[in-house]
């Protein structure tokens, strides 16, 4: 078992003790969002990629010192990179059609700071395991293309602001600290510059028990 892997084990070993912490200790809640994102390393730029962020997450408060929290979550996200055709004004087609999606379940482990009530920062690392990948082109699916990395290891900053006893909305930028995947030389090089990096921006409302 690598250390990825144990990291993994160890969140969501983190995220179930949690939720046996006294009842006055700790809250639950979902989320449901989107993620705008980017590949460094793909010969492109821009956050064109949408997908979808959704997943759970428990708040522990700290006694003696409230205005910190910790909060383990686990979320379903998408992200990857995108480009399409588009017409000049003259009404001819340019440019090329790449879509890149990665299907990731990831275990955040947040320390949370609140700013004035109801605003919090929010920082920690983040957790993932790769659970798919879809890589296209005009063509359709592309063959011989490197296989991304099982595991990731990124850093995520946000703030978050509850407007209502429960409701509330959180606004994150994700950066991989490691590459998802690195040219070996050996494989289709299209949208492929020796490392690849994602980032990602997340938008979710979420619901707080």
């Amino acid at each position: 078992m690598n250390l990825m892997s144990r990291s993994l084990l160890i969140a969501i070993f983190v995220f179930a003790v949690a939720l046996t912490a006294p009842a006055q200790n700790f809250k639950g809640g979902v989320r449901a969002g989107c993620t705008t994102s980017q590949m460094s390393g793909d010969e492109l730029s821009g956050f064109h990629k949408l997908g979808a962020y959704v997943g759970a997450f428990v708040n522990w408060r700290f006694v003696n010192h409230e205005q910190w929290s910790i909060q383990p979550e686990i979320n379903f996200v998408m992200k990857g990179s995108s480009a399409y055709l588009k017409a000049d004004k003259n009404g001819n087609v340019v440019g090329n059609k790449y879509v890149l999606t990665l299907y990731y379940m990831e275990v955040p482990l947040l320390a949370k700071y609140r700013i004035f009530k109801g605003l919090e920062a929010e920082f920690g690392p983040t957790f993932g395991v790769l659970c798919g990948a879809t890589e296209k082109d005009a063509n359709g699916k592309m063959p011989g293309r490197m296989p991304f990395r099982r595991f990731e290891l990124c850093g995520m900053v946000g703030l978050s602001y509850t407007f209502k006893e429960h409701f509330g909305i959180d606004v994150r930028f994700v950066q991989t600290a490691i590459p998802v995947r690195v040219n070996d030389g050996y494989h289709s090089s299209a949208y492929l510059n020796k490392k690849q990096f994602s980032t990602e921006l997340a938008f979710s409302l979420f619901y707080q028990f």
